[in-house]
């Protein structure tokens, strides 16, 4: 048994999940701006007839429609709600399109705000969601924009994401932009502040090139800056750096209890708990590693004598994460 239709009302505009008499008006309206949308998302004017037939709780096609049309069609935009989730996870992607002559004028983004609101509200006057992401080509300036407007937040890049053409007709496998919202978040402000999970990670001990070369690929793996005091010789301008990094960083110096209390302020000033910083201690050989820098926290001891194998680099990052997550948030 399908779900019942759902829909809201806006100021300029009105969504509603689509129906077959939505089938005329909808192929006008993509029809109308084929050259525009062509260049980042397919164009098939009969879609609709196959998301009329994929309609239930895991996919749901809205079209926006103007309070006042113009030209021969009111259909401002399309947005599927797709790929749903239900049970513990409540998650779905958006995949939207703006159609001619509305686009760009607000009328959209008030359209798939409305949307968001109904795929949060719960059942059945809603979808019962709790998190929405939509992707979007780099390229993309202006969908990126919109949904930053909606208050969505960036949460990564995703390579090789979706197999598509460009304006040319040139297929390949392209990248996406991942942004994300949640119903805690909803409704969100405008723009808002980036606010990134942030990672710090302080690789000490036995100086040399074999430490340094292990904290440059433990940066990369992290995707994090790497500090070094090969490139700043000064522990205190290495720890403001660190303060200043809006998503943390590697530090790779020769650390000393001295510095204990130094760095406990440092890190507390940028929102990070001390005890949930890792701190990696290179050695040589087999010697125990004993000389450990801090009595809180803790500490993971690597061998740096010869190369390190990638299995270990990973292990490291994984444990600096581990460390993070276990100390930086609260349970429950």
């Amino acid at each position: 048994m399908l779900p019942p239709d759902l829909h809201a009302d806006g100021e300029q505009v009105r969504v509603h999940t689509i129906a077959p008499a939505d089938v005329a008006p909808y192929r006008r309206a993509v029809e109308q701006s084929r050259r525009r949308i062509a260049r980042w998302n397919p164009v098939n004017p009969d879609d609709i007839r196959g998301h009329l037939a994929a309609q239930s709780r895991s996919h749901r096609t809205f079209l926006v429609r103007a309070h006042h049309p113009e030209g021969d069609h009111d259909v401002v935009g399309k947005v599927n709600v797709t790929g749903v989730v239900h049970g513990r996870f409540r998650s779905a992607a958006l995949g939207y399109d703006a159609y001619d002559p509305y686009a760009g004028r607000g009328l959209f983004s008030e359209g798939i705000s409305l949307v968001i609101g109904v795929a949060f509200a719960a059942e059945p006057e809603g979808m019962g969601l709790h998190r929405v992401e939509a992707n979007v080509q780099p390229g993309n300036v202006t969908s990126a924009g919109l949904l930053r407007g909606l208050g969505f937040r960036y949460e990564g890049f995703t390579p090789r994401m979706m197999w598509m053409a460009d304006v040319a007709g040139r297929e390949q496998w392209r990248d996406h932009d991942r942004y994300a919202l949640t119903a805690e978040e909803w409704p969100a402000p405008a723009f808002p502040a980036q606010e990134p999970h942030r990672l710090a990670c302080l690789v000490g001990g036995e100086p040399g090139p074999g430490r340094t070369g292990f904290a440059r690929r433990l940066a990369r793996e992290l995707a994090l800056p790497l500090f070094s005091q090969d490139v700043v010789n000064d522990r205190t301008t290495l720890y403001r750096l660190l303060a200043e990094s809006p998503v943390g960083a590697v530090v790779e110096a020769d650390l000393s209890p001295d510095d204990n209390e130094e760095l406990r302020e440092v890190l507390a000033g940028v929102g990070l708990d001390p005890a949930a910083v890792l701190e990696i201690w290179c050695r040589a050989g087999e010697t125990d590693g004993s000389a450990r820098t801090r009595a809180w926290g803790e500490v993971l001891s690597v061998d740096t004598s010869s190369p390190v194998p990638d299995r270990e680099v990973v292990r490291a990052a994984l444990e600096v994460r581990r460390v993070t997550a276990l100390r930086a948030r609260p349970a429950g």
